[in-house]
C-alpha cells in the first residue's frame, strides 16, 4: 500500500489556502489564536476522522457529531427535506475501493470508470520513489482486468477498516 494523500492535497490544502486568503492571512504570520471556525461534515459513523485543527488560527467543529447524527440520520434529513440521496464521497481512483465500489462506478458512471482505468494505467510505473508496478485494484492487476465479482470479495480479510480516514497528509 502506497501513501494516499488525496484529501490532504486536493481538499485540506486548497481549503486552508482559501480560508487564509479570505482572512487576509496570505502574506502575514498567522495569529496565535482562533479567528476562524471550520465546520466538518463527519457523522458519528466516522467519528475517528474528526481531528483538532493543526492551525492555531482555526478551530474545527463537527456539527453532525455534536448532534449525534449518523449516516442514516443524515439520509433521513435529506429525505425529509426532499434532497437527493447521495453516495459516500471518495476519489474515483481510490486504491481503497472494494469491488462493490468499483462495480458501482463501472456499471453506473462510465465516464468515471474510463477515468479510473486511465489513472490506473498512468500510475503503473510512473510514481517517483516506487519500484515495481502500481495498481489501483488490490489484486495488483490492471483495473479493467480485475475480477470485480462479489465472489472475489469473499474470504478477503479487511485488516484496515478505517484505513481511509479522509485526513490524508495531515
Amino acid at each position: 500500500m502506497i501513501r494516499h494523500q488525496c484529501t490532504g492535497d486536493y481538499k485540506i490544502a486548497p481549503i486552508r489556502r482559501k480560508v487564509r486568503e479570505l482572512l487576509g492571512l496570505t502574506q502575514k504570520r498567522s495569529p496565535p489564536f482562533a479567528v476562524a471556525e471550520q465546520w466538518i461534515g463527519i457523522s458519528t459513523d466516522e467519528a475517528v476522522r474528526i481531528k483538532p485543527s493543526f492551525e492555531p488560527w482555526q478551530v474545527n467543529r463537527g456539527p453532525l457529531i455534536e448532534r449525534r447524527m449518523g449516516r442514516q440520520d443524515c439520509l433521513a434529513w435529506l429525505r425529509r427535506h426532499d434532497y437527493p440521496m447521495l453516495p459516500k464521497s471518495s476519489c474515483i481512483g481510490c486504491p481503497l475501493h472494494r469491488n462493490a465500489a468499483w462495480r458501482r462506478i463501472r456499471d453506473h458512471d462510465p465516464d468515471a470508470w474510463d477515468d479510473a482505468v486511465a489513472i490506473d494505467r498512468a500510475i503503473r510505473s510512473g510514481l517517483r520513489g516506487i519500484r515495481g508496478e502500481v495498481y489501483l485494484h488490490r489484486s495488483a492487476v490492471p483495473l479493467d482486468e480485475a475480477d470485480l465479482s462479489i465472489e472475489a470479495d469473499h474470504g478477503q480479510l479487511d485488516l484496515w477498516p478505517n484505513e481511509c480516514e479522509g485526513m490524508c497528509g495531515v
